[in-house]
């Protein structure tokens, strides 16, 4: 009887051998929240600031996560750095446009002593880059891309709100570019700064996309986009 007791307490022994615990080393901890590549499942649209023409720089082939099969490499006017691919973006062929410069006190020829205003738009500009050279007031100008307003009875009812980027531009617009209530209105805008062709030899333009989704200014969705030639 104690041989056999032996026996079984061998076979049990070298059993346990052969099992890994996480203790063991050789089972890889489960992190969660770490280097985790998460999708939104909300993704924004062209009512939140998105575009369905916007699609993030690939190679050229059309695939799930670049399904217009923009090259990297495809020549752009329009600075790409931090930018979103937006084909829309700053588009004269599809778009009103409206400019002002800043203005520096010397050079009465200047827009931007005050706002550009947009008649019977609701929507008014300035530009915010300050110049002390009048002969450079070119370097200034801020352009504007914008949908004509539907109906202007809507128009000076609910106020005004504004956003501001800092050196740039400010831009007014009448609350009811933001009103769901409101039909027919193509809330996303385009403001384009100019390009500065004495400093940086292939200097580029920068385009932001606005999407008036608020009717708190300081709120909108403002992306910085391109689109290339």
């Amino acid at each position: 009887m104690l041989k056999y007791f032996g026996l079984v307490f061998v076979v049990v022994f070298f059993c346990s051998c052969g099992v890994d615990t996480s203790s063991s080393g050789n089972i890889a901890p489960v992190v969660v929240g770490t280097n985790v590549d998460l999708i939104d499942p909300n993704p924004i649209n062209s009512d939140g600031g998105g575009d369905a023409n916007e699609t993030p720089p690939g190679n050229g082939n059309p695939t799930p996560d670049n399904p217009g099969g923009q090259p990297a490499d495809a020549i752009s006017d329009f600075d790409k750095v931090d930018a979103i691919y937006d084909a829309n973006a700053c588009n004269p062929a599809t778009y009103k446009l409206a400019s002002d410069a800043s203005y520096n006190g010397i050079n009465l020829g200047e827009n931007g002593s005050n706002f550009f205003s947009i008649k019977d738009q609701g929507l008014e500009i300035r530009s915010e880059h300050l110049e002390g050279d009048p002969t450079n007031s070119y370097k200034t100008w801020v352009t504007l891309f914008y949908k004509s307003f539907p109906d202007s009875k809507y128009l000076g009812l609910q106020g005004y709100t504004s956003y501001l980027m800092q050196g740039v531009f400010y831009l007014t617009y009448d609350i009811a570019w933001s009103d769901q209530s409101i039909g027919g209105i193509d809330r996303t805008m385009y403001m384009q700064t100019t390009k500065d062709t004495t400093l940086e030899k292939d200097a580029k333009l920068t385009c932001y996309r606005l999407s008036l989704n608020s009717v708190i200014g300081t709120q909108i969705d403002v992306r910085k986009v391109y689109r290339n030639r």
